[in-house]
């Protein structure tokens, strides 16, 4: 899947960039809940995202990827990025139900703090801090992060239900459980940094935030400056926008408090795990086409790289790049070796955008970037199945029971009407009959 139409940084073409040093290298990789790039102002997909300057700071130190795609929801995406596989590949197309004994990540399944431990002479320290949401009762419970690699594990093993609250929690640490009542969006701040102090460089720092998920909540009042009143069921969006300010208030602290010296030496990636939630989704936001689904809504979320091999801060990439990527990413930025780390020949859908990163303007590395959801987690046959593919101007979007639509997504940020409804013109039909042809090539049986 190479050879893309569009261009990163504004520019085509380019000359071909070697690897990114290899110099041991931190990495901080940080996923927001259900956040989609009508959330993030930079973006320019919505007249009125919440307040995130922390974040918009970030960006311009590093590289904004305009066009990154996830999984329609939390768990595939977090396999994506940690396997560097797709969703037929390992079996997460939904959210696992971690309190069940369902199909989860197999411990077969080697993460990225397994082949960085393995690919690099003397391993890789690894730590994850806040919301898991691979294991499930059946498969490595409590203790499936260690399983899968982690040094540390200190988080919740999904999203806060049955009476877990973001004040009041589960918390798990290597396995143990115990309550807290500490605030869960500042004690993922907390608990990062209590690690940062204590890894030896280099070290992968895994941060899941649970917010901004549901339960929607007033944060602390000195994490936002909204002015909150009712309860968050009747105004979602205000309440749900405080989260956002306060993860983006929290964000900023962790980074203030990373050492100077450490913080030079550390590459951070920022991402959305899926797209925005139904409920706080606002014109021109389409809410039908949000969390959940393969349209824009669901599945196009911010991501920015920052740190010292972005040579070219404050650069926008219009490359396509989805989830996958971010494991070979991680891989190269530590220098690790993928092969050693991996330890067989099991295939790796994702492809390093390292070289972006040091030449923006470099020919893109992918014609096309696909999304999927399914149910229930395992393998194929199932029982409810949807897809997406696009390149730089086209997508197809596939839904249970439906024909496959086709969209022209030229110059706009959701999808406009779909083509495959009427009278197509003969450019119309080779592009959907192209693009139905690379869907099934990218996850075979489609």
């Amino acid at each position: 899947m190479v050879g893309l139409a569009a261009t990163c940084g504004g520019g085509g073409g380019g000359t071909v960039t070697p690897p990114v040093e290899t110099q041991p290298t931190n990495v901080l990789l940080v996923l927001a809940d259900d956040f989609g790039v009508d959330m993030f102002a930079p973006y320019g997909a919505h007249p009125s995202p919440p307040p995130t300057p922390n974040l918009t700071a970030l960006a311009a130190e590093g590289m904004l990827f305009e066009y990154f795609y996830s999984a329609p929801s939390c768990s595939p995406t977090r396999a994506a990025i940690l396997t560097g596989r797709m969703g037929y590949r390992h079996g997460i197309g939904k959210p696992i139900d971690q309190w069940l004994p369902e199909h989860a990540l197999a411990l077969e399944e080697r993460t990225l703090a397994e082949v960085l431990d393995a690919g690099v002479e003397g391993g890789i320290t690894s730590t994850a801090i806040g919301k898991w949401h691979l294991g499930s009762e059946s498969v490595g419970g409590a203790s499936h992060p260690n399983l899968q690699g982690f040094d540390w594990f200190e988080g919740t093993l999904g999203n806060f239900m049955f009476g877990n609250t973001y004040f009041s929690h589960t918390k798990v640490t290597n396995g143990v459980s115990e309550p807290s009542t500490v605030y869960a969006t500042s004690e993922q701040v907390d608990d990062a940094l209590e690690q940062i102090a204590t890894m030896p460089q280099p070290w992968f720092l895994y941060l899941g935030f649970n917010a901004p998920h549901t339960p929607l909540h007033a944060p602390p009042s000195d994490l936002h400056s909204a002015q909150l009143a009712g309860v968050p069921s009747d105004t979602a969006n205000a309440h749900y926008g405080a989260m956002v300010e306060a993860l983006d208030r929290e964000l900023g602290r962790l980074l203030a408090g990373i050492p100077e010296e450490v913080r030079a030496n550390t590459m951070i990636l920022f991402l959305g795990d899926n797209g925005t939630p139904q409920q706080v989704m606002t014109p021109p936001s389409v809410p039908g086409n949000s969390k959940g689904t393969v349209f824009e809504g669901g599945v196009r979320v911010p991501l920015i790289v920052a740190g010292k091999h972005v040579t070219a801060p404050g650069t926008r990439c219009s490359a396509l790049v989805q989830a996958v990527d971010l494991f070979p990413t991680v891989v190269e930025l530590m220098g690790a070796d993928l092969a050693l780390g991996l330890g067989d020949g099991r295939p790796i859908d994702g492809i390093s955008l390292a070289p972006y990163l040091g030449n923006p303007t470099r020919a893109p590395l992918r014609e096309y970037v696909v999304a999927d959801r399914f149910s229930p987690n395992g393998f194929d046959p199932y029982e409810s199945y949807g897809a997406m593919i696009r390149d730089a101007r086209w997508k197809l979007v596939r839904r249970d029971g439906q024909p496959d639509a086709l969209y022209d997504m030229q110059g706009v940020v959701l999808e406009g009407a779909n083509l495959n409804d009427g009278d197509m013109t003969t450019e119309e039909t080779a592009t959907l009959a192209r693009l139905q042809a690379a869907l099934s090539a990218a996850i075979p049986g489609q």
